[in-house]
């Protein structure tokens, strides 16, 4: 009879404390923020919408979520906002989840230690979407043991060796606070199936009949317009949509070598009053207006490739590449020149194959061609159903 009763008992309490969890869910604890090895990390980085970096030195980072890894950095100093270079983000990231505490500094080494945060640490603040703190703490140098990197949480006193199992190195070089790591090397990154059309202008006289427009209709055909009255007459039929949409294709992204900043302003002044080799215009459907660059030639007459051998990639080796005044870059010729199309390349029966030096006609598409058009007319039906 007294264990009938007591499992009665069980089963009540258990059902009342079931109803009362079901309708007062409360907060859920962080179990990671209450173990001595894990209280710095967080398991779930997809929660994480901003994260605000201040070093010693007056360097201010604030990185915000756009979506995945496509973040926007701010220079706090200057308040300019740039797209936020992808492996950055995803380094920071990845050292949030990870991080973790080996052991607390211990009384002999307290007062270095305390030192050394002072002088030399980096605040690190985290914020879900709703702008709540999720950590706040301070990154410092590397122990005196080579272990980890002095950690400690804000508004407390005792400070920890912070490392990410399984690495090798120090974890402060992580947390990244300057305009020239945190920037976004690309000159554009391009979602191809949401852009509208692409515009080349060449200005000088020798090239202008290959200045050109190509554009994108709805259902995903391609149309190919001159800019120039002395180019070609072709008739829209004519154009290879094979050729169209691999130039769209990559139009996807373009990087840098290096992104020139305002210490060398002089350089930008000097170049953008000369003649660009290409004015490219380009819309996607989320811009607001169209997206301009101006590209200049480096021309390098003594360029030598080691082979004896004349060509374009010879004497240009590289660009200079103006959006404005805060996008000023150097790009090589053999990652920019598949923007460099000519008109008439729209509308030849061959696949345009970038050699080395220069455009060269073959008579082969790719093998999976049918593959690439039946996957094109597909996506061109779906459009039309929209």
């Amino acid at each position: 009879m007294g264990k009938i009763i007591a499992l009665l008992a069980l089963f009540v309490g258990l059902g009342t404390f079931t109803f009362w969890k079901i309708n007062n869910p409360g907060v859920v604890k962080d179990t990671y923020s209450e173990n001595l090895h894990t209280m710095f990390a967080l398991a779930n980085t997809d929660q994480v919408d901003r994260v605000f970096l201040v070093d010693r030195f007056g360097n201010e980072a604030l990185l915000e979520r756009v979506e995945d890894l496509n973040w926007t950095y701010t220079n706090k100093a200057t308040n300019k906002k740039y797209r936020a270079n992808p492996s950055a983000v995803y380094m920071l990231l990845e050292t949030l989840r990870k991080v973790r505490t080996r052991e607390p500094v211990n009384k002999a080494a307290m007062d270095n230690a305390i030192k050394a945060l002072a002088s030399k640490a980096t605040k690190v603040e985290i914020y879900d979407k709703e702008k709540n703190k999720l950590r706040a703490y301070y990154v410092g140098p590397m122990t005196n043991g080579g272990t980890g990197n002095l950690i400690i949480m804000e508004g407390t006193e005792q400070p920890y060796v912070g490392y990410i199992p399984n690495f090798q190195g120090t974890i402060d070089t992580r947390y990244i606070t300057t305009e020239k790591d945190w920037r976004d090397k690309a000159i554009f990154r391009n979602d191809v199936e949401a852009l509208e059309f692409v515009q080349v202008e060449y200005p000088a006289e020798i090239q202008k009949a290959q200045s050109f427009k190509l554009t994108k209709s709805s259902a995903g055909k391609f149309s190919v317009a001159p800019l120039d009255p002395s180019s070609p007459v072709y008739a829209q039929e004519q154009v290879n949509q094979d050729n169209a949409a691999t130039y769209f294709e990559d139009f996807d992204v373009v990087a840098a070598e290096k992104i020139i900043d305002k210490k060398n302003k002089h350089i930008r002044d000097s170049i953008i009053t000369t003649t660009p080799f290409a004015i490219i215009t380009y819309k996607a459907s989320y811009h607001n207006e169209a997206q301009v660059l101006r590209v200049y030639s480096l021309y390098n007459p003594t360029a030598d490739r080691g082979d004896g051998e004349a060509g374009h990639r010879q004497k240009i080796q590289r660009y200079f590449i103006d959006i404005d005044e805060d996008n000023f870059f150097l790009g090589q010729h053999m990652v920019l020149r598949s923007m460099f199309w000519g008109y008439e390349f729209f509308f030849q029966g061959q696949a345009v194959i970038l050699g080395e030096d220069e455009a060269q006609m073959t008579k082969s598409f790719p093998d999976n061609k049918d593959e690439i058009r039946a996957a094109r007319a597909a996506r061109a039906k779906e459009n039309e159903g929209k």
